[in-house]
């Protein structure tokens, strides 16, 4: 007996594009689960979401979490609740439903001591955070801490450093980029170029400051206010030249086409001489080689950059890592804040 099949040959490709848009989706759907690890209860309204992404959620009343990635991404994933420790998690794979435990932390129970020593006033500490924090640009001074109670600030006249630790993650509304950004301070230094034997000049501190340090997870939350289409603008702004325009520029091998010129010294030189790329395609990710450090400029912003191992990746958002192993240099190292955009923008 014969059988006969029709197919409408213009259908097909809208049908294939149709069952693999779901294929992907459901292989990029993370489950789990976030209990208290002292009673195995669930924690609702836990954060959780990958670092420096909008991508993210908060548990439901069970302390479960759905979260649907359109690609595949490298940066880990946080799961933070107030009064708990938070936990970086590196996610491999998402067929499995994951449980994750918190622990209470008891250093949030604990009053802090500031050093008696400290002569700084509260006020003139907060101003130094903002500028370091926040950043100096135009957008940074459209930022507002929400939360500068949650800051614990400590001048340290032995080490010249300004420490900066939170009791809960500091959240700043970006009015220029309209992101409500919530971040989670691991570390926060200033230290500063000064004679600490000297009288103290406060106003001269300002130009003192001889290095930034700080660490910590990021998540952002779209927000639309009114002047919105102008922050539209912006975001296309803060992103020319930016780190994250750079990585993708070279995992797509665009330097050129998006404007970047690569200098050794003071000589532009060709890319591809040096920086080497190699596509992974099991992990779907770029492993990039640089020669040495190299000078960048991006329609007149000028950056620099330095690896500390032999090879560092980038995945398909622009992340790259690890992280700290990378050097910038000039305006990518100095974009804070007020600056920054979700690994997640433009995609």
């Amino acid at each position: 007996m014969k059988t006969s099949c029709y197919f409408d040959l213009k259908k097909i490709p809208l049908l294939f594009l149709f069952f693999f848009s779901l294929l992907i989706v459901k292989a990029q759907e993370l489950k789990g689960v976030v209990l208290n690890e002292k009673t195995n209860e669930p924690i609702i309204g836990a954060s959780v979401y990958f670092n420096n992404t909008s991508v993210g959620t908060t548990t439901n009343f069970d302390g479960e979490f759905y979260i649907n990635l359109q690609q595949p991404i490298n940066a880990p994933l946080v799961i933070s609740f107030v009064g708990f420790e938070t936990k970086i998690h590196n996610i491999t794979h998402f067929d499995t439903k994951k449980t994750f435990k918190l622990r209470e932390d008891v250093n949030t129970l604990e009053e802090v001591v500031l050093d008696s020593k400290d002569e700084w006033s509260r006020a003139f500490k907060l101003k130094q955070f903002r500028k370091e924090f926040l950043g100096r640009s135009a957008f940074a001074n459209q930022c507002t801490i929400l939360n500068e109670d949650a800051l614990v600030l400590n001048f340290e006249r032995d080490t010249k450093q300004l420490i900066a630790s939170a009791k809960a993650p500091i959240i700043v509304k970006n009015e220029a980029l309209d992101y409500i950004v919530k971040y989670d301070i691991n570390d926060f230094y200033i230290t500063y170029n000064m004679d600490v034997n000297a009288s103290l000049d406060l106003e001269k501190v300002f130009r003192t400051v001889a290095s930034v340090s700080y660490s910590g997870t990021t998540f952002f939350e779209n927000i639309e206010t009114k002047k919105h289409k102008r922050a539209i603008k912006n975001r296309k702004k803060a992103y020319i030249g930016s780190t994250l325009h750079f990585m993708r520029a070279v995992a797509n091998n665009k330097l050129r086409q998006e404007k970047f010129k690569i200098f050794k010294g003071s000589y532009q030189v060709e890319p591809s001489n040096h920086i080497k790329t190699f596509k992974n395609d099991s992990l779907k990710v770029t492993e990039v080689h640089l020669s040495q450090k190299l000078n960048i400029l991006c329609k007149g912003k000028q950056s620099a950059i330095e690896s500390e191992v032999d090879r560092f990746i980038i995945d398909a958002y622009g992340n790259h890592s690890p992280i700290d192993k990378v050097l910038f240099g000039g305006f990518m190292a100095n974009q804070r804040i007020g600056d920054v955009l979700p690994l997640d923008y433009g995609l």
